[in-house]
């Protein structure tokens, strides 16, 4: 009798230790699949900062009406794309850069070459822009009356944009991207030790479309 009953304990541990095996075989497969389907299945869109940002010179000349008002500028800023996806890399054509003051455009000169983004890497370029004496003629009443509030402090608001098409690797479609990064720059003298720019997350807008 004892012998029947040590075999029975024997059998029904042999069966949880089957059963272990089994659930963590079960747990690992699962977990394969879903990693895969995160890697192949799904795509996510870039991740874009404002690294860093000088502001040497942003002077306005009003004018009679607003929209004769010039502005003369200087400005470098560094921008960071991650592209977040396991496995597909991400295709961009030349990626075109505005810079915006009160919701008026004062600089659209600047272009980032078309590159290939590798999956889980970050991109980082600068953009250096420059003008005398340029014309706003989109230029508010409000947009002057705003800078002239802000240059009071010297302390300005300006908005960096930039726009492009990307398309995913393996797939057809092409996607309309935006990044728009809303900038704090103080005003900074040469002769001056430069004023610690703070880490910036921009806004990322991609198409509503299917691939994308």
């Amino acid at each position: 009798m004892a012998f029947w009953e040590d075999w029975g304990k024997d059998d029904c541990d042999c069966g949880w230790k089957k059963c272990l095996i089994w659930t963590a075989a079960i747990a690992g497969v699962g977990g394969l699949i879903v990693l895969l389907v995160f890697a192949f299945a799904l795509v996510f869109p870039p991740k874009a900062t404002a690294d860093d940002a000088v502001l040497l010179r942003l002077a306005l000349s009003p004018g009679s009406p607003p929209s004769n008002s010039t502005v003369s500028y200087n400005a470098t800023v560094t921008l960071s794309l991650r592209n977040p996806n396991l496995y597909r890399g991400i295709s961009y054509d030349p990626v075109a850069v505005a810079f915006s003051f009160n919701g008026t455009r004062f600089d659209e000169s600047a272009t980032v070459p078309a590159f290939y983004h590798r999956p889980r890497k970050t991109a980082t370029f600068h953009v250096t822009v420059g003008g005398a004496g340029k014309p706003v003629p989109k230029l508010t009443a409000a947009g002057v009356a705003a800078f002239r509030a802000e240059n009071e402090t010297g302390r300005f608001e300006v908005e960096v944009r930039l726009d492009t098409v990307m398309q995913y690797k393996a797939r057809k479609a092409r996607c309309p991207l935006a990044v728009i990064c809303p900038l704090q720059l103080q005003l900074v003298d040469p002769d001056v030790a430069a004023t610690a720019f703070q880490r910036t997350k921009c806004t990322v807008l991609r198409a509503k479309k299917s691939g994308c």
